[in-house]
């Protein structure tokens, strides 16, 4: 089997490793995804700051933020951790686009190679959910105003948007069921469908 692989002709334009690119971007999300699992608690409780950073010393925050800048002030390497999570996260869904934008106007997609599109079209659908789950964890005003965006978005669906944004969201915004959902989504669901796709 690995001769047969080994022998087979691999293109030597480096649009053909943009793939690749993407599945060692995917590993290394999830071992740093690990790593900053060991001191997030996805949670909206109300605690009291009381870090190393100082402006928000005594401040009321959410436990989820609170643990959020823990981990980036007072976590050795943490910050370091959360920028290579973060920057893995950009240049994987860069690598998704750039390929699928290559297979697109080359016209790879046709058949026989159709559902390889619909895979990787489907894998960046997932991959952009799972960013936009991730970022929304923080509990900052960048989050706060996403999910407040997409509260309105799902809404704002003829007939069924009051029920979908009630059943997704936990009630109404901002409901305190939030954070922990977006954290089963982003940990478990979207990784293990991105798994399965690539």
């Amino acid at each position: 089997f690995v001769r047969e692989a080994l022998g087979k002709v691999f293109p030597d334009h480096f649009s053909f490793m943009l793939g690749e690119v993407a599945l060692y971007c995917f590993l290394v999300l999830v071992v740093t995804g690990t790593f900053l699992c060991f001191f997030f608690e996805p949670s909206q409780r109300t605690v009291t700051y009381d870090g190393s950073y100082a402006p928000l010393q005594g401040q009321q925050v959410s436990a989820a933020y609170d643990s959020a800048v823990r981990l980036s002030w007072d976590v050795r390497a943490g910050l370091l951790v959360r920028q290579v999570h973060h920057w893995a996260a950009l240049v994987f869904l860069a690598a998704i686009v750039v390929h699928l934008a290559r297979i697109f106007f080359t016209g790879a997609f046709r058949k026989p190679r159709d559902l390889n599109w619909i895979v990787g079209v489907t894998l960046l659908v997932a991959a952009i959910g799972n960013g936009f789950a991730g970022y929304s964890l923080a509990d900052d005003l960048l989050s706060g105003t996403g999910l407040r965006i997409m509260f309105s978005i799902v809404e704002s669906v003829p007939f069924v948007g009051d029920t979908a944004a009630f059943w997704i969201f936990g009630g109404e915004y901002p409901a305190d069921d939030i954070i922990g959902r977006l954290f089963v989504v982003h940990i478990l669901v979207l990784p293990a469908l991105i798994a399965a796709l690539i």
